[in-house]
């Protein structure tokens, strides 16, 4: 009696497993039909493929950066990552599209959310990277500048790191080819940007109640490159002169021009192929924006006559002063042959470039005159 069950049962699995096994295949094949029946509706029933902790999706339409469109066949994507952000945390992530055509080009998206330097070398460094002219500032007020090739989102005051430091938000793109490493338009890394602070700060646990959105048109990054530095005040900036001549490789770049934000670029152009930046003036007054320049310098006036607190040296100056209302920081770095060739010194370069943009907003001067 107990062989003949065990035979019995012997029979049934198989059959079982089959039935299974059919279910399974018709499962798929369900599946696959729909899929292939919603593809140009873009109603594909799995997941999309995404990055950076989720903040980008890969998917067809308007705005959306080549980096994360439907792709040709020659062309493949990888991404990286580490750990979600957390508060005070560095986190990283980057999206790599590599040519399998045989022409040996990457094109690649790199993104950090970290406190900013602290530096004061790496920090000053850093501001001349992301705040300058080839950036504007995004609209509606929001603490952000976006450009082609990079942009910068401070989150909120909530999401600082424990010393009081800012954490920022920053994208940039990268090409190894002769090809300028833009990421797409101003309003495609606009999406990307938004997009990865909202993730950022939700992971952080900071997030605000209201999402990052631009909803005002987004100000166009073309900076101004035919003004050179020889003979003339850079960027219409009074005051910020430099005694060089034709054989000095600099030019000059106006970026954003108001009431809360201005800057100026410069670019040491001896090398055509690699430009490096030399220097950058910048008054900041946009809330969270001047959070960025935290600790960069004591509580103290620069010296006599200087209204504010701050510090002014051979390279660098840095002022916190209230203009027209608000906190304003005056922020200059330079290069060391710029501070060698300031007319007549980066000191009172720096001055009366700050107070030219104190006049500019109506408030009194910010530095001494003489």
């Amino acid at each position: 009696m107990t062989g003949s069950d065990k035979s019995a049962g012997s029979a049934a699995a198989p059959a079982a497993r089959r039935r299974r096994g059919l279910a399974v295949l018709l499962g798929i094949a369900v599946l696959v039909g729909a899929g292939l029946g919603t593809r140009a509706t873009e109603t594909w029933p799995f997941d999309r493929q995404s990055y950076c902790w989720g903040a980008w999706e890969v998917r067809e339409g308007d705005r959306v950066p080549h980096a994360l469109d439907e792709l040709p066949e020659d062309e493949e994507r990888s991404g990286e990552q580490s750990a979600p952000p957390r508060k005070g945390r560095r986190a990283t992530c980057s999206v790599t599209l590599r040519d399998t055509s045989g022409s040996g080009y990457d094109e690649r998206i790199e993104a950090e959310v970290a406190t900013v330097p602290r530096g004061s070398k790496e920090r000053r460094d850093w501001l001349r990277t992301y705040l300058d002219a080839d950036s504007a500032p995004l609209p509606d007020g929001l603490p952000g500048l976006v450009g082609r090739a990079r942009a910068v989102f401070v989150l909120p005051e909530k999401c600082d790191s424990a010393d009081g430091l800012p954490t920022a938000v920053t994208v940039e793109g990268a090409r190894t080819s002769p090809l300028a490493a833009s990421m797409g338009t101003e309003e495609e890394v606009a999406d990307l940007l938004l997009s990865l602070a909202g993730t950022a700060a939700h992971a952080s646990g900071c997030a605000p109640e209201e999402p990052f959105e631009a909803v005002s048109p987004l100000a166009r990054a073309d900076a101004d490159d035919s003004l050179t530095a020889q003979g003339a005040e850079l960027c219409r900036i009074p005051g910020l002169r430099f005694d060089l001549d034709k054989d000095d490789h600099y030019d000059a770049g106006v970026g954003a021009v108001r009431d809360d934000l201005q800057t100026c670029s410069v670019l040491d152009t001896a090398d055509v192929r690699n430009p490096v930046r030399a220097a950058l003036f910048a008054a900041v007054s946009r809330p969270r924006l001047t959070a960025l320049f935290t600790g960069l310098a004591g509580d103290g006036p620069p010296g006599e006559g200087w209204r504010g607190t701050g510090e002014v040296g051979e390279e660098h100056g840095v002022l916190t002063a209230t203009c027209a209302g608000r906190p304003t920081v005056f922020f200059l770095q330079l290069d060391a042959f710029l501070a060698a060739q300031a007319d007549p010194d980066p000191r009172r370069v720096f001055a009366a470039a700050a107070n030219s943009v104190a006049d500019r907003l109506g408030c009194p001067a910010v530095a001494p005159r003489s």
